[in-house]
């Protein structure tokens, strides 16, 4: 938590737009069930209205993208203008931080354990494919940064179109309207270095359609930027028709080779920074973790990241063997790895976003995580817990959170269950 997010975030025209687009979600959500009866009149009028057409036909993903660029660029132009962006006392700015690990890796320094940062030095814990893309940035100063990460968080919305199936234009509709896209990304920078995450999740899925071996090579690649990412590119293909032996071969092997060059340039310090730091981090989570943090009653011990690890890896054995929809595999993955961490960052939210594609349920359960994990943050830690020291609401949000995700967990299994027996009863009948 820094003293960026109290600024930004404690702005009452944030709040604002943070409860309009909650509402609006929420209202796509009620438009396909028979509970939103009484709103689709007045939806198909509004849409009527904008298109001349009373349904979604008109639209793809191009006007959303244009909404969220502006959006996006308007955020970061104020950020850079208003010097929230710069050195302050007091202040970690994440867009300057990563704007220094990209000019150190430039100058053949250390981008990661020992990034000069306003008169000192910064840990930057974003693996190899985070460095390159900070190193593209800094060249055009915070504003590169800001056009490379922004690219990234927009890639979003045409690879969730890309992937949606015959129901994508509802499911772009519903992630460009989420809390956790545009929102989270300008209101906090981290969100937008976290947007990699479901970008490569996004972007393997799609090219696991078409070759497979390469949507490993690219999957490992990317998720050396955020490591936790490589579950679900690994555990997803046991979902691939034909060649899923090779795509985990090359998921773990170009993951595993862009580890090891980037430990014999930059050595200890880079696993120290991308891996030993992240992994017993014990800052805040907005999980169950969050309230023996309170207590100083989670110890940083090997013990607690060993049952991390094992149920991290449970996780992914059992979906390579029983799963076989990918988008389900990739959900079911990453909502584990949200579960079992003991620093579930804000910012983490956003890796979650690849559960829309898995049906209408985990859609619900999805908006009840950003509606409860937004309001956890904002009031229950920065405002409450950090200011007068009032630690319960936050830590019943915790609980709640954690529910919510079991829950998605548990449907996302459900729904996997259920499309294996109508496939045994399809195969049966025929």
């Amino acid at each position: 938590m820094t003293n960026e997010a109290v600024a930004v975030l404690s702005n009452w025209d944030t709040w604002g737009v943070f409860g309009l687009l909650t509402v609006v979600n929420l209202v796509v959500l009620l438009y396909r069930t028979r509970y939103g009866v009484r709103l689709r009149p007045a939806v198909q009028r509004l849409l009527h209205r904008l298109s001349g057409r009373s349904d979604l036909g008109w639209l793809d993903w191009r006007p959303l993208l244009v909404m969220a660029a502006i959006w996006f660029g308007g955020f970061s132009a104020y950020g850079i203008l208003n010097g929230q962006y710069g050195c302050q006392p007091g202040i970690l700015s994440d867009a300057l931080g990563v704007m220094d690990s990209g000019r150190a890796f430039w100058a053949g320094g250390d981008p990661f354990s020992a990034v000069p940062y306003c008169g000192g030095t910064l840990l930057v814990p974003y693996g190899l494919a985070a460095v390159l893309l900070d190193a593209l940035g800094s060249l055009g100063g915070l504003t590169g940064i800001c056009i490379v990460w922004g690219a990234v968080v927009l890639s979003i919305l045409p690879l969730t179109w890309a992937v949606g199936g015959d129901d994508r234009r509802y499911i772009t509709v519903f992630v460009a309207s989420s809390i956790l896209f545009v929102p989270l990304a300008t209101s906090e920078f981290g969100g937008a270095t976290n947007a990699i995450v479901p970008m490569t999740l996004l972007l393997t899925l799609y090219l696991a359609e078409r070759r497979e071996v390469l949507a490993g090579i690219l999957g490992g690649f990317l998720s050396t930027a955020r490591f936790p990412s490589l579950f679900p590119v690994l555990a997803m293909d046991g979902s691939v028709p034909r060649r899923r032996l090779w795509s985990f071969v090359a998921a773990a092997g170009t993951f595993g080779a862009a580890t090891a060059l980037s430990y014999a340039v930059w050595g200890s310090g880079f696993l120290n920074s991308v891996f030993v730091g992240e992994i017993g981090r014990r800052s805040y989570s907005l999980n169950v973790y969050g309230i023996f943090l309170f207590h100083n009653a989670l110890p940083s011990s090997l013990g607690v990241e060993a049952a991390q690890a094992t149920l991290t890896i449970a996780v992914v054995v059992a979906v390579l063997a029983w799963v076989r929809s990918p988008v389900r595999a990739v959900a079911i993955t990453i909502v584990g790895v949200a579960l079992v961490t003991p620093f579930l960052s804000y910012n983490f939210l956003i890796w979650l976003l690849p559960c829309a594609l898995a049906g209408a349920r985990p859609r619900w359960w999805l908006w009840g995580v950003a509606t409860v994990g937004a309001v956890n943050f904002n009031l229950g830690l920065i405002t409450w817990a950090s200011g007068p020291g009032v630690v319960w609401p936050a830590e019943v949000m915790d609980v709640v959170l954690t529910a919510l995700l079991l829950g998605l967990f548990v449907d996302l299994w459900r729904g996997e269950l259920a499309a294996r027996r109508e496939r045994n009863a399809t195969v049966t009948t025929a």
